[in-house]
């Protein structure tokens, strides 16, 4: 297979403190010897006046100097300045001009050929011709219309026409082909998969390399890893469940930035037996969960979520893990592994069923894990689009 050239536009930041499909298939095309110029984020959503918009507005200041940086073998990192959340005619055309002049300059020094667009962003068509690309190739991964803060009618309305005009389609939902297929019949669905490799050190971590903070929290424990917030996770259910069980600890490991309201959230850590740890980095999320008796994705219902994959799951499989969720579609053919309910009570008899015989199916859930990784999954997409 000839080596290419892939620009992959992003809608997160390469060092992203949740690390994504957009940084992982990434890697695993530039693994197969392919060189990737990944841009980071365009800024589709309106800058908040909160700690970590201002931090990642910095971080991006301070990169301009650099044009591009090389973070791994075969993979760039281009990361303009643009004025976020741009809505306006105005601002969209000084935007393109902006990302245009950075485009250009870092495909000078690499001497980068337009061979594969790989998007992730919807509003690619502003800055970008699609037919400019030897093949060009949409990654719907999510429907970020619904996310906060976010230009809803501009998404809609430019992912119809990307989508028109792509020549191959990727999702990783069923319900985003109800969406998009009308628009495209050059689609493929592949869910979200997982790091098994990773992951899967959960089975043989020491006691000794078990971190100190959830060490000193006693068993049994639920575990969440994810980001964090109410347009993700129901509040209301956690609350519920949790003081359905006050002998079970729930522990959540993961940013609280998206978190909408703060009062909620603190209203949430004021249960005894929940503890928040924050963001953990991803080489010692293993570790973490190898303390974990039972992991869950107590996810809220709602226009975001009722596309979503959560990445989390084939996560915890990877860990070993029984699974306990909401009634997630995206889960619902993974039953037969997964414990699925919407109501307290029941979600309640689940963990501590869950707990009592965790490692009953073990070995199948590893094997599903196994079966759905990224170096597979990006395998079968590539072989999709390659000559």
């Amino acid at each position: 297979m000839k080596k290419k050239d892939f620009l992959i536009i992003s809608t997160a930041d390469w060092d992203s403190p949740i690390q994504t499909n957009k940084q992982y298939v990434s890697k695993e095309i530039a693994k197969l010897g392919n060189r990737v110029l990944y841009v980071e984020s365009l800024g589709v959503r309106k800058i908040q006046l909160k700690k970590k918009d201002i931090k990642r507005l910095l971080k991006r200041i301070l990169k301009v100097p650099l044009v591009i940086k090389k973070k791994e073998n075969n993979i760039w990192i281009l990361s303009p300045i643009l004025f976020p959340g741009a809505t306006h005619k105005a601002t969209i055309f000084i935007n393109k001009i902006l990302f245009n002049l950075n485009l250009v300059v870092a495909k000078k020094i690499l001497n980068f050929k337009n061979d594969f667009l790989w998007t992730y962003n919807p509003l690619t068509n502003l800055y970008l011709k699609t037919e400019d690309f030897k093949k060009s190739i949409y990654h719907a991964v999510d429907s970020i219309e619904h996310q906060p803060y976010m230009p809803k009618k501009l998404i809609i309305s430019q992912e119809k026409i990307l989508a028109s005009k792509v020549d191959k389609i990727f999702v990783t939902s069923k319900e985003i082909i109800q969406k998009l297929k009308r628009l495209n019949n050059n689609i493929s669905f592949y869910g979200n998969v997982c790091d098994f490799k990773h992951f899967s050190k959960a089975r043989s971590v020491k006691s000794k390399e078990i971190p100190r903070d959830i060490l000193k929290i006693k068993k049994p424990i639920v575990g969440f890893i994810g980001s964090i917030s109410e347009y993700k996770l129901d509040y209301l259910l956690i609350d519920k469940v949790a003081n359905k069980l006050l002998n079970v600890n729930f522990v959540f490991i993961g940013p609280t930035d998206d978190s909408l309201d703060k009062r909620k959230l603190n209203k949430l850590i004021k249960n005894k037996n929940i503890f928040m740890l924050g963001f953990r980095d991803y080489d010692l999320l293993p570790n973490y969960c190898a303390f974990f008796d039972v992991a869950w994705l107590p996810v809220i219902h709602n226009n975001y979520t009722k596309t979503m994959f959560p990445m989390k799951f084939f996560e915890y499989l990877a860990s070993g893990l029984p699974v306990i969720s909401t009634k997630i579609k995206s889960l619902t053919e993974f039953k037969e592994l997964t414990f699925l309910s919407d109501n307290p009570d029941e979600l309640s008899n689940y963990i501590l069923t869950a707990i009592k015989n965790k490692n009953d199916n073990i070995e199948k859930r590893l094997d599903l894990a196994r079966q759905n990784t990224y170096k597979k999954r990006t395998l079968l997409m590539l072989n999709e689009i390659m000559d």
